[in-house]
């Protein structure tokens, strides 16, 4: 540009003609210059357009939705289980919307006959304790009836029906004029046909074991099956295990450490205030334990304890207000020593006095709960996939025994750990160190020999148990639930008494890792 000024400046016909072409030239380089930007702009904003940019952001996107999605499972406030060791745990919805049918005809009844008859000494309510009982026992019923209706909006029967029927209960003036209602006409022989049918099912189950057709299934097993109402035949007599197989692997009686803090507890706390319920690490039967001990054992004395917080959904509430509980009220899986009085649990937590809770650790054979955990791992978080589970020993390093570690997610912290068994035996080892009231027994006694078990139990703090032990509840009907129900007991049998289950998935490291680190005392 300096070359054409000069050559202006020096004039003359040729200067003139080259500065003109070479300012040309200049405007199209300008040109040049300005048709790249845009090239540069569009090149600046196409990275959204980009597929492996698109693939990358999806996959991003996917895994922020699964973290979501599981951390709602495993933090959530859902109190049901997975997999063969939660037992029975989902025997009983069908059967609770029954039960609370039939039986509120019962209560409602009595009423009606104390308000007809207030001054009669001879009847059934005797004495203000008898009034006081009864009042319990009409606001439980009231409760799951109001329940049992819901389970019938979500049946889908009938909404005006189902409204009709909650208008009624929601007045006291209502509830004692259903006894008039063409419709409860025939509450007393419903209640009296249901009595009849529990003692024909008492008697019928007695025939069951002595008739029975057991295919050279022992007495034991047969024993168990027949208090779930499990109907045997052949192919299930080939798949069951052997009471040998079982006694080989857990002995012939169960263990239950702890019996002799059970006088302290019962001499500490006011029989009105006692509670039981489960505590145990994931996968180890807590709820199995929550469903036997509610229908087989009874503190009576509960019922006349203070009601619970009534914003509690009805769900967290004690179904039967026999001081059999869902949860240790610091949550069932967390440590004591960081959580027993500090923590209160979302469900089954608010209200209680965590002082007056006594607890039933459950523990299980640290190999099949290794099992356990490579099937639903909760929260714990470690190193492994279907096909090198557990992975004690990291089964990518061949040079060396790298453990796999294990974090943890409990209520008020992360704890991390050397391996799954280095977690189960951290775990157990601090409840043993506790020296408050407890008992532990483990998972596989419940199982196999459940009736002892809960009755133990129950008698620890002095409760009432039943004279028909079940897994059901009772039923004037054998309903899909129990059916249910008895699937995953015969599931779990399956799978805990079969000895060459026990090691599924274990590498040779693994067990001799497991071997040379396992507190055998804990077991």
């Amino acid at each position: 540009r300096a070359s054409n000024l000069h050559r202006v400046a020096a004039g003359g016909d040729d200067n003139d003609s080259l500065s003109t072409v070479s300012y040309d030239d200049s405007n199209q380089r300008r040109k040049r210059r300005t048709r790249r930007s845009p090239t540069r702009r569009a090149f600046g904003s196409s990275i959204l357009m980009n597929g492996i940019f698109q693939k990358l952001l999806l996959l991003l996107i996917g895994v922020v939705l699964f973290d979501i999605i599981y951390f709602w499972d495993a933090f959530g406030d859902d109190i049901d289980s997975q997999g063969p060791e939660a037992g029975v745990h989902n025997l009983h919805d069908k059967n609770r919307i029954e039960s609370a049918l039939q039986s509120i005809s019962s209560k409602l009844h009595a009423i009606n006959e104390a308000k007809e008859s207030p001054n009669d000494n001879r009847g059934l309510l005797s004495n203000q304790n008898k009034i006081m009982e009864l009042e319990h026992e009409v606001e439980i019923w009231k409760g799951r009836y109001e329940m049992a209706v819901q389970q019938q909006k979500s049946d889908g029967h009938d909404e005006s029906y189902v409204s009709g029927v909650e208008n009624q209960l929601s007045d006291p003036v209502n509830i004692l004029s259903l006894q008039n209602n063409p419709l409860s006409n025939n509450y007393e022989n419903a209640q009296m046909e249901n009595e009849l049918s529990i003692v024909e099912q008492q008697e019928e189950r007695k025939h069951r074991a002595r008739n029975v057709e057991r295919y050279g299934v022992d007495e034991h097993i047969v024993k168990i099956l027949t208090a779930a109402n499990v109907e045997i035949d052949e192919e299930l007599a080939e798949q069951l295990p052997t009471w040998n197989d079982i006694v080989s692997m857990y002995g012939d009686k169960p263990v239950i450490h702890g019996l002799e803090t059970c006088e302290a507890y019962r001499d500490t706390v006011k029989p009105e205030k006692r509670m039981l319920g489960p505590a145990g690490m994931f996968n180890t039967g807590t709820n199995l334990l929550f469903e036997l001990m509610k229908v087989n054992c009874d503190i009576k004395e509960a019922r006349y304890a203070p009601s619970v917080d009534p914003s509690i959904p009805l769900r967290y509430r004690e179904p039967r207000r026999n001081g059999m509980r869902w949860q240790a009220p610091w949550g069932k899986h967390n440590p004591p020593t960081t959580h027993r009085g500090k923590n209160v649990a979302k469900a089954w937590g608010t209200g209680v006095v965590q002082t007056d809770f006594f607890p039933v650790v459950l523990i299980k054979d640290p190999y099949s709960w290794m099992g356990s955990q490579c099937r639903h791992k909760y929260a714990s978080f470690w190193g492994h996939d279907e096909n090198h589970c557990p992975n004690l020993i990291r089964w990518r390093v061949r040079d060396r025994d790298d453990t796999a570690f294990v974090r943890v997610k409990y209520a008020l912290e992360w704890r991390q750990y050397e391996s799954l068994l280095d977690m189960w035996n951290k775990w157990y080892e601090e409840w043993d160190e506790q020296t408050f009231p407890h008992l532990t027994t483990r998972f596989e006694d419940l199982l196999f020999h459940g009736e002892e078990v809960t009755k133990t139990a129950c008698d620890c703090v002095g409760g009432e148990f039943t004279n028909n032990f079940q897994y059901v509840e009772n039923s004037a009907k054998r309903t899909v639930g129990v059916h249910k129900g008895a699937n995953g007991l015969v599931k779990a049998m399956l799978q805990y008494g079969d000895p060459s289950k026990r090691l599924t998935g274990f590498t040779d490291r693994d067990r001799r890792y497991a071997s040379k680190n396992m507190d055998t005392a804990l077991m």
